[in-house]
């Protein structure tokens, strides 16, 4: 297995990347990645900076969230953002400015990550060679078959669809559900924007009923 730390990355981080393994090149997508997994990278700080920053009327956190969920459903990858930092520290740094730091605007873009784009997030706050290790330990899980796969469970009891498994536990509803809503709309997204759009669609489907619905919409930040 081969994974790659793209060139723009801060040098500190470059270095600690090519001593860990990783090998330099220009990445059209993420800041680190491997043949079937892509990391993008944020500094707390930059992550706060990009949820309040604006792209139109969006912020710019979705226009690059977009841009890394399309790409990875393009070349069928699992994407991660990896956060690293502490929200205390930047919290301090926005007192020193004379300004306040507004957690729940955070909590609720991480959130819209999670379940809007289903990109799987870790926030670390301990040393960047530590985080390297933890994305390679998970590329190399990826690579060896184990995605979606619980440890302790046959093959043949469990569904490795990640459509399913992600609807499921997002929208916090049945696997069996969540297989039906998979076979309709085909992905977490899909279902989102049928909910939004189209909720006649999913209210057809066998499981989901009004109680369901509205715990949806209100899991999806849909009004």
């Amino acid at each position: 297995m081969r994974m790659f730390v793209d060139s723009r990355e801060p040098v500190v981080c470059r270095r600690a990347a090519l001593q860990r393994g990783f090998v330099q090149m220009a990445l059209d997508v993420g800041d680190y990645s491997s043949e079937k997994v892509v990391f993008e990278r944020k500094d707390l700080g930059d992550l706060v900076n990009s949820i309040f920053a604006r792209y139109g009327d969006r912020p710019r956190l979705f226009e690059q969230m977009d841009k890394l969920f399309d790409d990875c459903q393009r070349l069928q990858r699992v994407p991660f953002l990896l956060v690293s930092g502490s929200l205390e520290a930047v919290e301090r740094q926005f007192k020193e400015r004379g300004q306040r730091l507004n957690r729940q605007a955070i909590y609720g873009a991480i959130a819209s990550v999670v379940v809007r784009y289903d990109i799987n997030i870790i926030w670390y706050e301990r040393p960047f060679k530590e985080l390297l290790d933890i994305m390679w330990s998970i590329a190399e899980k990826v690579e060896e078959g184990k995605l979606l796969l619980p440890q302790r469970r046959k093959l043949k009891e469990f569904s490795r669809s990640r459509s399913v498994a992600s609807i499921a536990n997002a929208l916090q509803i049945s696997p069996i559900v969540a297989e039906r809503l998979t076979k309709k709309f085909g992905s977490l997204y899909n279902v989102l924007e049928a909910v939004k759009n189209h909720p006649s669609d999913v209210l057809v489907v066998e499981g989901i009923g009004k109680a369901t619905f509205e715990k949806i919409k209100a899991l999806g930040g849909i009004e």
